[in-house]
Formats: C-alpha cells, structure tokens, sequence
C-alpha cells in the first residue's frame, strides 16, 4: 500500500468540452490520511478469499451482502469455473484460459469486493481517495487529468480500447503510476469505491436531466478507472460510472484502503 497524506485537493473538473454534468463543478476537498494498495486486487489474492471460505463468513459480509449472497448462491466473481480441485479457469469474450494470477479480479459485485476488503482487515477507497490517488500532486499542488499527466492513453500507460481483449498484469504499466505510486487506476478493469453516486455541490444537469439525475437514488455505487474494454475519450481521472451493487456483468473489480 501507498500513503496519501491529509490534505485538500481539487476534486472534479470544470473542463465541459471533455468531462460530464456528474464531474462538475471542481470543488475542493479535504480527505484524512489514508493506505491504498498500489495495484488492483488480484485473482490470486481473491482466491485465497475463496479458499479460506469468505463466501461462507458471515462476518465478512454486510447483511444486504450476505442476503444477496445467498439468494443467488454465489460462490465465486462470474465467470469463473473450477475444473478440479484448486484448478481455475476464466470465461473470457474470446476464450476460456486458465486463471491468471497477477491479472486483477473482474466481474464481481460491489458485495464481493466489500466482503472481501473486511476479510482482509482493509475496506474499498472512497470516490474522494480514489481520485486524490490517481490525481493529485501534493508536490506541484496540481491536478492531473491522467494519473501520469496530460499525455493521451497509450499502450505503455494502460490496458484500454479492448486492444489485447482481456486484462493484463496488474504491473505490466508502470510508465501509468500516478502522483501517489498507484498504478493501473485507468483501463484494466473498473474499481468500485465506497460511495454512492450523488451530485456535487453546485451540480447541472447537462446536456439534459436524464443523463445522472435518475441515478442519484442512494442504490447506484460508483466506480472510476475504466477497463480493459473502456474507449479512451472516457479514461480520465475525472469519470464516474455508476451501477447497483448487485451487478457482476461488468468488467469491475477494486483495489481496498484503510486508515493509516
């Protein structure tokens, strides 16, 4: 894990040619100090969730968490399979392959990801610690729009654009780090966040109402980063996607924090 020391920061944008109503206005924002991990969790790292049977603690699970989980029998993220004992293989768009351990965990609920953050002693980042992470330079006490700086995604700086049609190792982009050490909080997979999606302060619905209006309803968690599959006019440090905690069919996965 990373650490980020207490401070305020720009949250947000301004920038209404390239950001959405949900992104602005930018507003300052103090967040206490706290440990990120540096990279997403792995499907090596949730498997040892597997293993040491978290789908069956229910100390590890909230009690919205734990009834979902049991009225759909869920055992393990989506679209994995074990062949055999111990022996794991991955449903993907264009193959089924063995688990790939360094590669990050997808296609699990925000419940999993909450569940699986209590049994490891950590919890999910908030959407403020998240951007702070992936945006921030306390050095320069500027904003970043990528993690690395204004440069456009590129193959050396993120997993994107469903160019290699999977995930990647979780370290295969260090030239992506961010201000804090993170690395990989764009493409790869999208990371839920501890928040519910709610409008900032001084928020405008625009183009039109419709658009995030409907979804500020306490039931939708949000999720930043992008995928492996995200276009690159959305991977931004900026960029809010929502979604039911329930939901497993998107490309999502997390990385945890906690307080120092």
């Amino acid at each position: 894990m990373t650490l980020v020391p207490a401070g305020s920061f720009v949250m947000g944008s301004n920038d209404i040619a390239r950001t959405l109503d949900n992104e602005r206005p930018q507003h300052m924002v103090f967040v206490p100090a706290f440990l990120i991990d540096r990279r997403p969790v792995t499907n090596a790292e949730f498997l040892s969730f597997i293993t040491s049977g978290g789908y069956q603690a229910r100390s590890c699970w909230s009690a919205e968490g734990w009834q979902w989980r049991e009225l759909n029998t869920v055992e393990h993220p989506l679209y994995w399979r074990e062949q055999r004992r111990d022996k794991w293989i991955e449903i993907g768009l264009q193959k089924t392959a063995p688990l790939e351990p360094r590669h990050p965990v997808q296609c699990v609920s925000w419940y999993e990801a909450e569940a699986y953050a209590r049994w490891i002693g950590k919890r999910l980042p908030t959407e403020e610690e998240w951007e702070k992470a992936a945006s921030w330079d306390p050095e320069r006490q500027e904003k970043r729009f990528h993690p690395w700086g204004e440069r456009e995604p590129a193959a050396h700086t993120c997993n994107d654009n469903a160019h290699g049609g999977d995930t990647t190792s979780v370290d295969q982009h260090p030239a992506g780090r961010g201000p804090s050490g993170c690395e990989d909080m764009l493409g790869n997979v999208w990371e839920w966040t501890a928040t519910w999606f709610e409008p900032y302060a001084g928020f405008a619905a625009f183009p039109y109402e419709g658009y995030s209006v409907p979804y500020f309803d306490q039931r939708h968690r949000v999720l930043r980063g992008g995928s492996w599959a995200t276009r690159r006019h959305v991977l931004r440090t900026t960029f809010r996607n929502w979604y039911h905690p329930w939901v497993r069919e998107i490309f999502a996965g997390f990385r945890c924090a906690t307080d120092p």
